[in-house]
């Protein structure tokens, strides 16, 4: 087991996640601890409760963090890294990560706007109009003349679809790279249905700097994913997106995602397959994230027990645990499950 104590993890140091009314330092799944105070996202930023998120970061604790939600924490338990986001502590890393610190990455989730109505994640179509259309406008404008100078990775969206988005279409087809000098790159997150070529012909300034996309999918066959887990979507609108989407010359790595739930959970290791089959067809740089499902507020608790199988107490929680035995070791797999692993041989006996 690695020790966390022993690494600054950089994430809350530089990126925030910004929704309508809350405000994070890193994914709410895995540091659920609300920023939010003021509508100006750089005064939230360093707010008192951010500087004590940096402080526990620091001091080691990490007693913000969901250690096991996050895939990174969670990896540390099976001796893993899963990327270069923790530095070594020592002198020089202490000196260069502070309570108080800069903007440099920032995730748009402040527009719920959706082509599909995922159960997971919706009760029903969000399209963001009227006064909810200026609020996402009002966040943009403080990007584009507060910070526009300093940021260096957008990240478009974790929390609908950027491109069915009016005001995120519109950012991203009007872009500027002379307003964003240190712009190294921006992280399409995306259901893929409405990422189309004469869309992405629209949107050419953005294109140097668009080097990865994570296309959520929650499913490995057309049933699940049009009566289950994406309702609104098209199986084969989906495939034939992704073949124009893995050959955009620009983007070097893909996550494709999976939040794993009682309806599709038996479909994990051919999900894998699917991209893996994916992958040598296209020779490209594949990742495969299954992700624990969240409650953003959909279920009550009773119905999110039933939709949480990771949970022991859930009737198909063995049956889980036996498809996450099949995909866990695999090449190339991510997953936020490593709290299940060491139980996992005792619990299958």
């Amino acid at each position: 087991m690695i020790d966390k104590s022993k690494y600054i993890c950089a994430t809350p140091f530089g990126y925030t996640e910004v929704f309508d009314d809350k405000q994070f330092l890193c994914c709410p799944g895995w540091l659920k601890e609300d920023i939010y105070e003021t509508p100006s996202i750089k005064d939230n930023f360093n707010s008192q409760k951010s500087q004590k998120i940096r402080e526990s970061i620091l001091d080691g604790s990490y007693k913000y963090c969901d250690e096991n939600q996050c895939p990174h924490l969670s990896a540390f338990k099976q001796n893993k890294f899963i990327d270069d986001r923790f530095v070594l502590k020592n002198k020089e890393s202490l000196e260069r990560y502070k309570p108080i610190s800069k903007i440099n990455t920032i995730n748009f989730c402040f527009d719920r706007s959706c082509n599909l109505q995922c159960p997971s994640c919706r009760s029903e179509l969000i399209n963001y109009l009227g006064k909810d259309r200026n609020g996402v406008d009002e966040k943009l404008r403080q990007v584009n003349e507060e910070m526009s100078k300093t940021i260096k990775r957008l990240y478009l969206s974790g929390s609908a679809d950027p491109f069915f988005s009016k005001s995120f279409r519109q950012f991203l087809i009007n872009f500027d790279p002379i307003k964003y000098p240190k712009m190294k790159s921006i992280h399409i997150h995306t259901n893929g249905i409405l990422w189309t070529e004469q869309l992405w012909e629209r949107m050419k300034t953005i294109h140097p700097f668009v080097k990865s996309c994570e296309v959520s999918i929650d499913a490995a066959t057309k049933d699940t994913y049009e009566t289950k887990t994406r309702i609104g979507g098209n199986w084969n609108t989906l495939i034939k997106q992704l073949d124009f989407i893995i050959n955009i010359p620009t983007i070097t790595n893909y996550i494709f995602s999976f939040v794993v739930q009682d309806n599709n959970y038996t479909e994990m290791y051919d999900f894998y397959k699917l991209i893996t089959d994916l992958n040598w067809k296209y020779d490209k740089n594949f990742n495969i994230f299954f992700n624990h499902i969240t409650n953003w507020g959909t279920y009550s608790e009773s119905d999110y027990l039933v939709k949480d199988v990771s949970n022991e107490e859930n009737k198909l929680h063995l049956d889980f645990l036996k498809q996450l035995e099949s995909i866990h070791n695999k090449n190339r797999v991510t997953h936020n499950f490593h709290h299940l692993i060491q139980p996992l041989n005792k619990s299958l006996i």
